[in-house]
């Protein structure tokens, strides 16, 4: 679980941002906490705030934390060497500012991984027509329906994860996420139906809207639920 961002276009961590009385990351955490499937959660950021947050929300998967590095997949490697499961493992990674994650996808997921596949993302079709733009002028329109926008968690087995993260920095660091570096190496990444509310926190504008999922599955102002978590 990815959680080291600083929030630049937030202005603060926002991992760390409260929602209904809790941390972001409480949700995310307690979603794979209430995943059958989900055998250890590892995280990767700020390590005594973290444990802080796992110890007080009774986290009883949570397995080590590591540093995060100077980039998005850079954080994912190190994350990588905390895990010292058979090579067959399926392994997810999440962003951890995706707090409003369901326990159902993420048991999706991982069922999915186990269907012969080399890895699995969840995603949604996208809504808006999506033009290509260059120069201040439209160069091209593209299919919409080919389109789909891609979430996390993803997920792969343990060894080729080590091994597309055995790649140098520079590729490393110019992946937008893990299947592309699983589909440059030649492997074949399937698609599950994400979910529309799987939202990640990037500007203050979707914290209104986290905070308004969250009261819809009846989260009350303590972070407690009070009913159906879905």
């Amino acid at each position: 679980m990815l959680a080291g961002g600083t929030g630049s276009r937030m202005g603060r961590p926002k991992q760390f941002i409260h929602l209904r009385g809790r941390p972001a990351l409480y949700y995310t955490l307690k979603a794979f906490e209430d995943c059958p499937q989900i055998g250890r959660i590892y995280a990767v950021g700020d390590r005594d705030r973290i444990k802080e947050l796992v110890y007080n929300a009774g986290i009883e998967k949570f397995a080590g934390c590591a540093d995060p590095g100077e980039a998005r997949s850079l954080s994912t490697r190190s994350g990588l060497r905390l895990c010292d499961e058979d090579p067959e493992t399926v392994v997810l990674i999440h962003d951890g500012s995706r707090c409003l994650v369901t326990p159902d996808l993420v048991g999706r997921v991982v069922a999915a991984a186990k269907g012969g596949v080399d890895g699995v993302v969840p995603a949604v079709p996208v809504s808006d027509t999506i033009k290509v733009a260059e120069n201040g002028s439209v160069s091209a329109t593209l299919d919409r329906a080919k389109l789909r926008a891609v979430q996390t968690p993803q997920a792969f087995r343990l060894d080729l994860l080590r091994e597309v993260y055995g790649a140098p920095e520079e590729r490393l660091c110019a992946a937008t996420d893990d299947a592309s570096l699983v589909e440059d190496a030649g492997g074949r990444v399937a698609v599950v139906a994400g979910e529309r509310t799987n939202i990640k926190l990037t500007s203050p504008d979707d914290l209104v809207l986290a905070e308004a999922i969250l009261a819809a599955r009846g989260v009350d102002h303590h972070g407690e639920r009070h009913g159906v978590f879905g």
